[in-house]
C-alpha cells in the first residue's frame, strides 16, 4: 500500500488549476502515493471531465459528494475515504527511529487543493525530514504565492514569507515554538496553508476530524490541536506555490470577517486544553486577544467601516461566562484609551 494519502478536496475548479494541480503530483520524485480527488458537489464545473484523462492512472481516485458539505466537511470526508481505501498504519511504522526502514499502508497524509501546486521534490523532501525525526508530527514547506487578479491580502502574504523566515530556523519545532505562537494569539499562520503540510497519519487518529464549524481558521485551529501533542518539522525551501485569486477560498473567507472571532474560539479551546503549569500562558493569551478585538471594534466605529458579527456567538459565550477574564481585557483597552 502506498505511503502517502494525497486528499485534493475540490469545489468549482477552474480545469486549467486541477489539470496543473494534478501534474505535478505526477512530476513528483517520490512516487509511493494515492491520490483522491473529492468534489464537493460543483454545480458550475464537470470536475471528473476536467480529470477525466488521469483517472487511468490506478492511483488516482475521483468521487463527488451527494450534497454540500462544505470546507471542513468535504476535507474531513476526502480524508476518511482515502483511509478507508488504505490498510491500518503500524505502530513500528509510525514511531520507528531514524532509517528504520520503509513504511507504507498511508503512513502520511497531505493535502493538495485543487488550485495549488507542488514542485516535484515536495513529497520526497517532506517525507524524509518526517523519516529523520520521530518526535514530528508534521512537516510544513514554504512556497511561493501565484497572484491572479486583483486580490487585497496579497502584500500580507509577501510580508509573512519574509517573517517567517526571519521568526523560523529550519527543521524541528518544539514546544518553544508552540509557546512562543500562543503568546501572539496563534497569529501569523507561519505553519501555512494545508496544501504545503504533510501529516503523520497516526497523530491525525489522535488529535480527530477538522472543525466543519469553521470556514476561515479551521487549519490554524487543527494546527493547533497538533501541536499540543507533537513537533513539527519546517522547511525553508520552497516547495510549491499556493495561487491567490478572488475566487479561491482565502479570499471568500477574507471577505466574510469571520477569522478573528475563529482565531479566538481556537485560543480559548487551545487554553483550555494546556496542562495546568501552563494555563497561565493560554489565559494570558486569551486577554491579549479580547483586548485586541475590542480594539478593533472601536476603531472601525471611530472610521464608520460596518463591523460584521458573524461567527462571534462563541466570544459573546466566553465574556458571559469569564467575566473576570473580560474584564481584564476592557481593562487594558480603557488604560489604553485614557
Amino acid at each position: 500500500m502506498p505511503r502517502v494519502l494525497i486528499c485534493m478536496p475540490a469545489y468549482e475548479p477552474k480545469r486549467e488549476h486541477i489539470t496543473a494541480a494534478v501534474e505535478s503530483i505526477l512530476a513528483q520524485t517520490f512516487t509511493d502515493w494515492q491520490l483522491l480527488i473529492r468534489d464537493d458537489c460543483s454545480g458550475r464545473e464537470d470536475t471528473e471531465s476536467h480529470i477525466r484523462p488521469y483517472l487511468n492512472d490506478q492511483r488516482i481516485i475521483f468521487r463527488k459528494n451527494e450534497k454540500n458539505l462544505g470546507i471542513g466537511g468535504n476535507w474531513n470526508a476526502c480524508i476518511q475515504d482515502g483511509v478507508r481505501m488504505l490498510s491500518p498504519p503500524s505502530a513500528v511504522r509510525a514511531e520507528r527511529a531514524p532509517g528504520g526502514g520503509a513504511g507504507g499502508g498511508g503512513e502520511y497524509v497531505a493535502f493538495l487543493f485543487h488550485d495549488d501546486l507542488w514542485k516535484p521534490d515536495f513529497l520526497e523532501a517532506s517525507a524524509k525530514a518526517l523519516d529523520s525525526e520521530p518526535r514530528a508530527g508534521f512537516s510544513a514547506a514554504e512556497h511561493a504565492y501565484i497572484s491572479e487578479g486583483t486580490v487585497p491580502t496579497v502584500p500580507l502574504y509577501d510580508e509573512l514569507k519574509k517573517n517567517k523566515q526571519k521568526w523560523l530556523k529550519p527543521g524541528y519545532q518544539g514546544r518553544e515554538f508552540f509557546d512562543w505562537w500562543l503568546r501572539r494569539g496563534l497569529k501569523p499562520n507561519v505553519i501555512g496553508e494545508p496544501s504545503f503540510v504533510v501529516l503523520r497519519r497516526s497523530l491525525m487518529e489522535s488529535v480527530g476530524p477538522f472543525n466543519e464549524s469553521m470556514v476561515q481558521f479551521l487549519d490554524c485551529e487543527y494546527w493547533a490541536r497538533c501541536l499540543l501533542k507533537a513537533g513539527w518539522m519546517y522547511l525553508p525551501q520552497d516547495l510549491g506555490a499556493f495561487r491567490v485569486h478572488p475566487s479561491g477560498m482565502s479570499a471568500v473567507n477574507q471577505r466574510l470577517g469571520r477569522g478573528a472571532f475563529e482565531r479566538f474560539e481556537t485560543l480559548w479551546m487551545t487554553a483550555n486544553a494546556l496542562p495546568a503549569n501552563e494555563q497561565s500562558i493560554g489565559k494570558e493569551a486569551v486577554v491579549r486577544a479580547l483586548s485586541d478585538m475590542i480594539r478593533q471594534y472601536f476603531a472601525k466605529r471611530k472610521e464608520g467601516l460596518p463591523v460584521s458579527a458573524s461567527g462571534s456567538g462563541a466570544v459573546k459565550k466566553f465574556c458571559l461566562n469569564h467575566p473576570i477574564l473580560t474584564g481584564r481585557a476592557v481593562g487594558r483597552v480603557i488604560w489604553d484609551r485614557r
